[in-house]
């Protein structure tokens, strides 16, 4: 079974426009949550990705629209759940808020445990490959632990559970203008890690329409 997974799409269709014929050729796609926040293609995010066969949890930028963002949240983020707020349609806001915040099952006869975080702390914790001595992750009988987050790509295929952050598909911090996904094959464990460049000035001049300060280009471009 093949099977996509995305993470970090942020209102940002654009991203999702040269990842879709491997979205829809897979088997199954996964979502590891923030569908919302940062930009403005709220219901045509939500539109695509309510349609796929898989599974989704809950991201943090997601929750902040259901539950109102901390004090002192950035500028950017702000922006992205008051426009989110305005403009997301009635049954988008209902399903974000049935998603779990983490979710394990089996696909093609193996294990996956999804969170957006952690699984610990599925909303704040950011997962580094540099921090990971007090995330005992190996705790978890899985074979596949998938994260978002940190909208960077990163895999660690030495034991079980394989750890795989699949960077992000809209918003990317390790290179500007690329949308990152990651094609899981269950029955070979083989992992490929996907990043197709994007052209984000529709994104970008759509956020600036709509009030975006120039930490929109941020990312993009």
């Amino acid at each position: 079974m093949n099977v996509i997974i995305l993470a970090d799409i942020h209102a940002n269709f654009e991203a999702l426009r040269p990842l879709r014929p491997r979205i829809l050729d897979a088997d199954r796609v996964l979502c590891l949550g923030d569908f919302i926040g940062y930009y403005c293609q709220v219901n045509e995010v939500l539109d695509f990705v309510r349609g796929l066969p898989g599974a989704a949890v809950l991201g943090n930028h997601d929750a902040f629209l259901l539950h109102g963002c901390p004090d002192g949240a950035p500028e950017a983020v702000r922006f992205g759940i008051e426009y989110a707020d305005r403009e997301i349609a009635p049954g988008h806001r209902r399903w974000l808020a049935g998603l779990p915040l983490v979710w394990g099952g089996a696909l093609g006869g193996r294990t996956v445990l999804l969170a957006h975080g952690s699984p610990f702390r599925p909303l704040t914790d950011y997962l580094y490959p540099d921090r990971m001595a007090d995330a005992p992750l190996g705790r978890f009988d899985f074979d596949l632990l998938a994260f978002g987050q940190t909208h960077r790509p990163w895999l660690d295929a030495s034991h079980r559970p394989v750890l795989l952050n699949p960077g992000s598909v809209g918003q990317s911090r390790h290179q500007a203008g690329v949308a990152c996904a990651a094609l899981w094959d269950t029955e070979t464990m083989a992992i490929e890690q996907i990043e197709c460049p994007y052209d984000a000035g529709p994104a970008i001049e759509l956020a600036k329409r709509n009030g975006a300060g120039e930490w929109i280009n941020k990312h993009l471009a």
